[in-house]
């Protein structure tokens, strides 16, 4: 995105410009989640009810990610390389009409996903109790349903009500540390009754949505791409392993029943041993002729002839997929290592003001930024890697309550009911992915490009530049140059610097997204301490997963094991 040379833009054409770019976004969304529905569910997808929700609910969750890069190409847009608004922003009214506009297409994809998340998929997984329920049978499930779903809605109304209660900090008094930290905040700190309520009730879903992130994002970022490049066992070799399997079960049991025949007449039951050996055998074979039949029809599949020809893309999948979540572990880790070095400290909710060090991704996202809509296309790509991660890890790990496998995701295989409970973890981790993005990208999410013009005198104590310019200022060297222009009377040198908390008042504008995250951290601190906890047991088990993929043994087809979905009809 380069802001100069644009002057022949008018803000209308830039709103149907972005008003176009984010309908994309949506149809994109749609498209994708109708794919990922589809790989989960496979042939059991004639469910059309479970189905159709799931798609809905993914792609009304993304809309928030969605209005992000427009929220910083806005902010970004309203000023030049040198530091100067915009003609069409010069008046604050124009960007306050701006900033309103934005946060209400905030809230509505906000309220539209909470209202799919606690009514739609509640109603569908309620109604939904079995899986071949009869027309008749459907008709006797409306009642509970609404039941449930009333209930849903009552747990949704406690969180708004206790949002309405619950102490919230008051508006920087003057002459204080607050006032001082916060003074361009003022009035964006500014709130209702009704906004506090529905922001506490939102940052409580966060937080269960970022401990689901470190519980299978953690997993699923490592374990999938090393899968890839591991590869998966040859459904043919496992095959064959299964199929010698059976008969040396068949032998067993013939041997064991044989033996129940060689008994003499007045003895009627095996030992207590032998019996339990047949049971165990007899299950054994169940669940191997099911794998057997499993493994037919992924040979028989379609794609089967593609597996060895597609291994090399497969590979190079797994690694990208790895770079990637470096990429985002090391940037991560920067961020948090310098909010605990110069945020205002947990009392704020770990508020950083100035970005010392710019990360990697934050750099990155920066540097694309000149060119829209390159820094979109990322976000998209770090937010479909996300999901994808989450994928992998509920594969792998299941649904359910700590320690009790519940529910059962299985490419291909998945059920109705398991499709809505997946639906809804993904719709939680979603609604977090916002907040951690505003935890890897800090200066791209807060303040994108823009600059203000300062003193040069006072700069190297009131307003501290970022170590590296930012895309922006080097478009053109000579901003960075001290220019001889009059400023008043107390500033005749001055120079470009970088948009951040600093910055005189009125010389920055937030984005909106930004402001909604620091009034939470502001007015309900522990929200922002307890996500700065969470996202370090995140990097842990980040941590933790990539030493126990890397040792781990390779899955081998001699070793499968077959889990029996445990969901309850």
């Amino acid at each position: 995105m380069s802001h100069d040379g644009q002057a022949s833009f008018v803000p209308q054409n830039i709103g149907i410009l972005l008003t176009l770019v984010f309908f994309t976004y949506v149809l994109l969304s749609a498209m994708f989640f109708t794919f990922l529905v589809r790989y989960v569910t496979g042939k059991l997808s004639a469910e059309r009810v479970p189905t159709v929700v799931s798609i809905v609910a993914l792609t009304m969750a993304s809309l928030p990610t969605g209005l992000i890069p427009i929220d910083v190409f806005v902010v970004g847009y309203m000023k030049n390389s040198t530091g100067q608004f915009q003609p069409w922003a010069s008046d604050m009214r124009d960007r306050h009409d701006f900033s309103t506009t934005l946060l209400s297409a905030y809230y509505a994809s906000y309220i539209a996903t909470l209202f799919i998340t606690f009514v739609i998929i509640p109603l569908a997984f309620f109604f939904h109790k079995t899986e071949t329920a009869s027309s008749g049978r459907s008709r006797q499930n409306v009642l509970p349903a609404l039941c449930y779903t009333g209930l849903s809605l009552v747990i949704l109304v406690v969180l708004l009500a206790i949002g309405g209660v619950v102490p919230t900090r008051d508006l920087p008094t003057p002459n204080s540390t607050l006032e001082d930290q916060f003074r361009n905040m003022v009035e964006d700190l500014k709130t209702s009754e009704l906004e506090d309520m529905f922001s506490f009730a939102l940052s409580v879903i966060r937080i269960i949505g970022i401990t689901l992130i470190t519980a299978y994002v953690g997993i699923g970022m490592v374990l999938g791409p090393i899968t890839h490049i591991r590869g998966y066992p040859d459904p043919r070799t496992e095959l064959a392993c299964v199929r010698n399997r059976r008969c040396g079960i068949e032998m067993e049991i013939s041997a064991i029943q044989q033996t129940r025949v060689r008994m003499s007449p007045g003895v009627h039951q095996l030992p207590r041993t032998e019996a339990i050996r047949l049971l165990s055998l007899e299950h054994e074979d169940l669940d191997l002729r099911e794998r057997e039949e499993q493994l037919k029809e992924t040979i028989k599949h379609w794609l089967s002839p593609f597996v060895m020809v597609c291994r090399p893309t497969q590979i190079c999948a797994g690694i990208v997929g790895l770079l990637v979540g470096l990429l985002i572990f090391v940037s991560l880790f920067m961020t948090n290592i310098l909010r605990a070095m110069y945020s205002f400290g947990e009392t704020v909710g770990y508020l950083m003001p100035t970005v010392e060090v710019l990360n990697p991704l934050d750099r990155f996202a920066l540097s694309i930024q000149r060119v829209f809509p390159l820094d979109f296309i990322v976000i998209i790509f770090l937010v479909t890697f996300l999901i994808l991660a989450a994928t992998s890890g509920f594969q792998k790990m299941g649904i359910g309550i700590p320690w009790i496998k519940t529910y059962n995701i299985t490419p291909w295989k998945t059920k109705s009911r398991s499709l809505l409970v997946f639906t809804a973890n993904l719709v939680l981790i979603l609604l977090a992915v916002d907040v951690l993005l505003l935890a890897l990208l800090p200066q791209y999410t807060t303040y994108s490009s823009q600059h203000y013009v300062a003193c040069a005198e006072n700069t190297s104590l009131a307003y501290p530049p970022v170590p590296t310019p930012l895309p922006d200022s080097v478009i053109k060297n000579e901003a960075l140059v001290l220019s001889r222009e009059t400023r008043g009377d107390e500033c005749s040198e001055t120079v470009v610097l970088p948009c951040d908390w600093t910055a005189p008042e009125d010389q920055c504008v937030m984005t909106r997204i930004a402001v909604l995250w620091a009034r939470v951290c502001y007015k309900t601190w522990y929200f922002g301490a307890i996500f700065y906890c969470i996202t370090w047991i995140f990097l842990i088990v980040i941590i933790l997963e990539g030493c126990v993929a890397t040792f781990r043994p390779q899955h081998t087809s001699s070793s499968v094991t077959i889990l029996p979905d445990l969901e309850s009809s």
